[in-house]
C-alpha cells in the first residue's frame, strides 16, 4: 500500500522533461475568431429583432390612427339627411380628405423624425335603397374607407379600414 506523499511526489530520475500546460498562439487565435463570429451573429440578430419590433410598433400605431377615425365617423351626430342636409358632420361629407402627418416616429437616440404617416378618408354613398309601398327610398347609408400610408426603411405600408353608417332617422 502506498502512502499519500509517495503518490504525489515526483520521481527522481525520470527521463522525460516536464511539460507546462498552456495555450498555444494558434489555439488563442481560433478561440477569438469563433468568439468574434458568435458576437457578430448575436449583434445582427438583435439588430434585425429591433427593426422588426419598430415595424410592428409602427403598424400598430397606424391601425390605431385608422380605428380612431372610424370611431369618429361612427359617433359623430347628427347625421340625418332627410330633415337638414346642411347639418351633416364634415367627417360624413361625400368625397376624400387627406390628412398629412397623422403620426410621427422619432428616433429616441438622435431625435430625428424617421416616419410620418398620411391618412386618407373617403366617404361615398353606398347606394342602398328600399322599395316600400310602391316607392323606392334611398337608405342614406355612407361607406367610409380610412387608409393610413407610411414608409419605413424604403418600404411602403398601407392600412385600410372600412365602415358603414346609416342616417339617424
Amino acid at each position: 500500500m502506498l502512502w499519500l506523499p509517495q503518490i504525489f511526489r515526483p520521481r527522481s530520475g525520470s527521463s522525460t522533461p516536464r511539460k507546462r500546460a498552456a495555450f498555444t498562439l494558434v489555439e488563442i487565435v481560433v478561440a477569438l475568431s469563433i468568439l468574434g463570429a458568435m458576437v457578430s451573429g448575436v449583434y445582427l440578430g438583435f439588430n434585425s429583432l429591433n427593426a422588426y419590433s419598430i415595424s410592428s410598433r409602427l403598424y400598430t400605431e397606424a391601425q390605431t390612427v385608422a380605428q380612431n377615425q372610424i370611431d369618429l365617423i361612427l359617433s359623430k351626430e347628427p347625421f340625418n339627411l332627410g330633415t337638414n342636409p346642411q347639418k351633416i358632420p364634415s367627417v360624413l361629407a361625400l368625397g376624400s380628405t387627406v390628412t398629412p402627418n397623422v403620426f410621427v416616429y422619432q428616433d429616441p437616440v438622435t431625435g430625428k423624425v424617421v416616419v410620418t404617416g398620411t391618412m386618407t378618408t373617403t366617404v361615398t354613398d353606398a347606394g342602398f335603397s328600399m322599395a316600400f309601398a310602391g316607392s323606392t327610398n334611398n337608405l342614406n347609408v355612407r361607406r367610409a374607407t380610412v387608409t393610413v400610408s407610411y414608409s419605413y426603411r424604403g418600404k411602403n405600408y398601407n392600412i385600410s379600414m372600412d365602415t358603414m353608417r346609416a342616417a339617424d332617422q
